[in-house]
């Protein structure tokens, strides 16, 4: 048992060691310039569900259920979904789409000054499609665009780090 505990404290040492010097750390709580945030979407919505459990888990931030309880809000101004043929088979039928999904947010304080203006966040990616895979192009087209929002509230998040703090002086 012994041997075990001391196999594992080394083992801990080492990779404390090894990736000590690299650079790579765990993620902490980013600090925001401000500490309630009201996200202006219907509850049920998944990207507004994803924001909120991304913004409590990363953020000192608490997001509160009503807008007159907030320091900022965070809104969604639109939301597009987007397939473009890229390229044909030698029939004229699509064989290749390019995928985009877009979002513009703003974030106001309760006088509805900006911390940042209405920003249009944007995310794309290729699909192939194949006539044998039918069935499956739905599925795929769905999890292109879930991981598509995911990146797009990793941006949103990262845009948010950098907000400056409204000041109340002129």
């Amino acid at each position: 048992m012994a041997l075990a505990r001391r196999s594992f404290l080394f083992s801990a040492l080492a990779f404390s060691m090894l990736t000590g010097g690299c650079g790579w750390h765990l993620r902490g709580q980013v600090t925001l310039p401000f500490n309630t945030l009201y996200v202006n979407m219907p509850v049920n919505n998944k990207v507004a569900a994803d924001i909120r459990r991304m913004i409590a888990a990363s953020t000192n931030v608490t997001v509160v259920s009503e807008a007159e309880n907030a320091d900022a809000i965070l809104e969604l101004l639109s939301s597009g979904r987007h397939r473009e043929v890229v390229s044909l088979n030698m029939e004229g039928e699509a064989r290749e789409y390019e995928l985009t999904l877009n979002m513009t947010f703003r974030l106001v304080n309760a006088d509805g000054e900006e911390f940042f203006p209405p920003t249009r966040f944007s995310a794309s990616r290729n699909m192939y499609y194949n006539d044998d895979e039918y069935l499956s192009r739905s599925a795929e087209e769905n999890v292109l665009y879930n991981e598509m929002q995911q990146d797009l509230i990793s941006q949103l998040l990262n845009r948010l780090t950098t907000v400056q703090a409204i000041s109340d002086e002129y």
